[in-house]
């Protein structure tokens, strides 16, 4: 049905186009990641492990629609997601801290202003299901939920290249700190006269330019344009950060799981974040028509 289906039956099952969809199931073929079983095909595998991180489904209702029994959706979904790690080592790249030729034509302008700028860095919230004995460090504000704290960084084509998961509730530029601090993360630190733009949540040092402290910023400027040349800069600003929310506005539409994650181990939960990062940076390289893309562009 969805080879040959229309393409809303794509959007509507995994939330990418069938053309999106047949590239990736090529892609994993070729990689040789993953391999078609007696009686289910790589395409099959990938379809129901999307199907699951897409609509937040439990194997129970996998299991009626594919008619396969739980105890094989379980693997194939385990197996699915280990290839995934190893694509998102080859999805999400560091930058290479040189101005990007694809890079849209939007707010050239401003970028000559922000000459040094390689992308845009900040964190997000993602819903995590935790143990009672451990949801001190992740629980948030206001309802008590938990989350795990995750760091991103994209460049001005809405992709993403680093993404550190996994970290408990904490202040923006504190989870900063721990992820440079740790070398086995590989923090991408740019070099001299590079930086990322980032907002007032951290500290505007070397590598990292900040906004103007208690001036106003964002949406501030809808009823009165920018006067000061502290205003003038921090709506500049403004406006070319906000491809990081951008970046993040595509990932949440698609992955509606990001809001409500399903009780899995705390680190098989990291590792479907990951996989979002690496299949929406693998549908924005390989330059296919996306709504949700078009949407936010």
């Amino acid at each position: 049905e969805l080879l040959r289906g229309s393409d809303r039956q794509c959007i509507e099952l995994m939330h990418m186009s069938r053309e999106a969809y047949v590239r990736l199931c090529m892609h994993f073929r070729h990689k040789l990641w993953l391999h078609d079983s007696r009686h289910v095909s790589i395409e099959e595998k990938i379809t129901m492990f999307l199907t699951i991180i897409g609509h937040n489904e439990r194997y129970v209702v996998i299991k009626r629609r594919f008619q396969h029994s739980s105890q094989k959706i379980h693997k194939y979904f385990h197996e699915v997601l280990a290839a995934m790690m190893t694509f998102a080592r080859e999805m999400i790249v560091p930058s290479k801290f040189n101005p990007n030729p694809d890079s849209p034509g939007a707010h050239k302008s401003i970028r000559r202003i922000f000459k040094g700028t390689v992308g845009a860095l900040d964190g997000t919230l993602v819903h995590a299901i935790i143990p009672a004995s451990q949801q001190t460090v992740y629980r948030g504000r206001g309802k008590g939920k938990c989350y795990q704290n995750v760091l991103g960084i994209c460049d001005f084509n809405i992709i993403f290249t680093f993404v550190y998961a996994g970290e408990g509730v904490a202040h923006d530029s504190r989870v900063l700190t721990e992820v440079m601090a740790e070398p086995s993360n590989n923090f991408p630190f740019p070099p001299h006269s590079k930086y990322y733009l980032c907002d007032a949540a951290y500290t505007n040092t070397r590598g990292f330019m900040a906004p103007y402290r208690n001036v106003r910023y964002l949406g501030d400027f809808r009823r009165r344009r920018a006067m000061t040349k502290e205003e003038k800069f921090n709506h500049s600003h403004a406006k070319l950060r906000n491809v990081i929310e951008r970046a993040y506005g595509v990932l949440n539409a698609r992955f509606p799981m990001l809001d409500k994650m399903a009780p899995y181990p705390f680190n098989v939960q990291r590792n479907i974040v990951i996989a979002y990062f690496a299949v929406n940076n693998f549908i924005r390289k390989e330059k296919i028509n996306d709504e949700l893309f078009a949407q936010y562009e």
